[in-house]
């Protein structure tokens, strides 16, 4: 039965045609992956559904009946509720409350029944087979619980169309099987589901049919059975995708650029020991928790170890401090773009000259816009932000390009060792390839790069050592023959 049909919807912006005469439907019981690059107008096309945005031409068709546009309100109404990267949850509220919070706001009493709260969010975890400590605070618990806490919260509002905006990106490898689960068992209820993700593997793991977005348009409709990762990738991007290249060569003989030496904190990690020389391209593979994001912070001046011992350029190193790191020659990329990486209002040439204050300053000591310009734009030019100015803000990017801008804030600073924590989760095929070939780059300039990822076919198509880490330990190094992706994953299995 079909549920949803778009017809002709279209959406321009200043100097970008977001959406261009989309033609879209999807039927209870379906799950709709939606395949597309940064940029290609999946965001647009969610929001139009769900209230946010209001098309320019076009019609939403719910049910036989049809709208010009929808409200937020009508959208929810309807049974369209949209679950968005940031989950939208109240971290200070139990796991109960965050549940059925729409439920309780809709009966304008002046007094809550909490047997009722506890009812409803116990009726609605258990429609997805799923099992949380309801008294719990919500903020307190890990990221996957948070996800089961949104979706058990669209449950109790009638959810007719369940849109999923990359559930997946910050979930460990077990919460990923979960959610998927969660999707059969809300498809078989007869819920509609539209998925949204970069990681093309699960996609086709739950697929009923695959939509392509590029550049705003309707590239096509297909079959799970028609496609494979690689022609997915090329409708997505039109770029052909080659997954074959190999870690490039650096100087085994060459001084080490870096050496750590037993290096210990407490509760985080212990006697880690590694090297990297100029060139090398290092990784860091392990779950969540491990201690492979600590190491870094150790590295960049926030987590000071309790003992070991560090050199840089045969230098002792012991960074106290993110200024003492940079000013070492240490660059971080942290994992999370939005909260450390970036000033989303400012603008793009900011954001980018940010590192290098000093040079952005003009003969009085204060803040030159001219120079700040100058570094922007180089840029800008250099890593391929896709912006028809430097003086737009950063929050008007794709994820890929926003990760472009902050590669190019660190590189803005030259620095000898480039850390970069799971520098491509969120991001398409397209922007995935750039900025490998951008770290490639910086590896034939002698800089030495750590590679923390999720993603273990990442690690095996771009370093040369990957080290994989278990409770604070390094329980194993892979490098030649060794590196694989099978490898890998048998010891991140025995690790779980």
């Amino acid at each position: 039965m079909e549920l949803l049909r778009l017809e002709g919807l279209s959406k321009r912006y200043i100097g970008t045609q977001a959406l261009d005469a989309v033609d879209m439907t999807i039927e209870a019981g379906q799950v709709l992956c939606l395949a597309g690059a940064n940029g290609s107008g999946k965001s647009t096309l969610m929001k139009c559904i769900a209230g946010g945005e209001t098309p320019d031409s076009g019609r939403i068709i719910w049910q036989g009946r049809a709208f010009d546009r929808l409200t937020p309100a009508q959208s929810m109404a309807l049974g369209i509720e949209i679950i968005y990267q940031d989950l939208s949850i109240f971290t200070d509220l139990t796991v109960a409350e965050n549940i059925a919070f729409h439920v309780v706001q809709s009966q304008h009493r002046g007094w809550i029944n909490w047997s009722e709260v506890d009812r409803i969010a116990a009726k609605a975890l258990n429609e997805l087979g799923a099992d949380l400590p309801l008294r719990a605070r919500l903020g307190d618990l890990p990221i996957g619980a948070r996800q089961t806490a949104a979706i058990a919260r669209a449950l109790t509002q009638d959810c007719r169309l369940l849109v999923m905006d990359e559930p997946t990106t910050a979930l460990p490898s077990r919460d990923v099987a979960q959610l998927l689960s969660m999707v059969h068992r809300l498809k078989s209820r007869g819920m509609a589901i539209i998925f949204i993700s970069h990681k093309l593997d699960e996609l086709f793991e739950i697929a009923d049919r695959f939509y392509v977005l590029r550049d705003g348009r309707k590239i096509g409709e297909y079959a799970p059975a028609e496609l494979t990762t690689t022609r997915l990738s090329y409708l997505m991007t039109g770029i052909e995708f080659k997954g074959d290249k190999a870690p490039q060569e650096f100087d085994r003989a060459a001084a080490p650029l870096l050496v750590v030496e037993n290096l210990c904190r407490r509760d985080q990690y212990h006697d880690v020991s590694f090297s990297l020389r100029p060139g090398e391209i290092v990784g860091f593979a392990g779950l969540t928790g491990s201690g492979r994001t600590e190491i870094a912070l150790t590295l960049f001046g926030l987590n000071p170890a309790d003992a070991g011992k560090m050199t840089l350029a045969g230098l002792q190193l012991r960074p106290r401090s993110p200024r003492e790191a940079i000013g070492n020659g240490i660059a971080l990329v942290s994992e999370d773009r939005h909260g450390q990486g970036l000033f989303a209002r400012k603008a793009i040439m900011t954001n980018i000259a940010s590192s290098i204050f000093e040079r952005s300053k003009g003969r009085l000591g204060l803040l030159s816009q001219a120079k700040e310009r100058d570094i922007g734009d180089t840029w800008i030019r250099k890593v391929r932000v896709k912006t028809p100015s430097g003086e737009e803000p950063v929050q008007s990017l794709s994820g890929g390009n926003q990760q472009k801008v902050v590669l190019a804030k660190w590189l803005a600073a030259d620095p000898k060792i480039l850390i970069l924590d799971n520098p491509t989760a969120g991001i398409d095929v397209g922007s995935k390839m750039e900025i490998h070939d951008i770290v490639r780059q910086l590896a034939r300039q002698g800089r030495g790069v750590i590679m923390i990822s999720d993603d273990l076919e990442e690690l095996v198509m771009s370093c040369n050592r990957v080290f994989m880490m278990q409770a604070g330990r390094l329980a194993a190094e892979f490098s030649g023959e060794t590196l694989t992706v099978e490898a890998l994953s048998g010891e991140l299995r025995q690790a779980s």
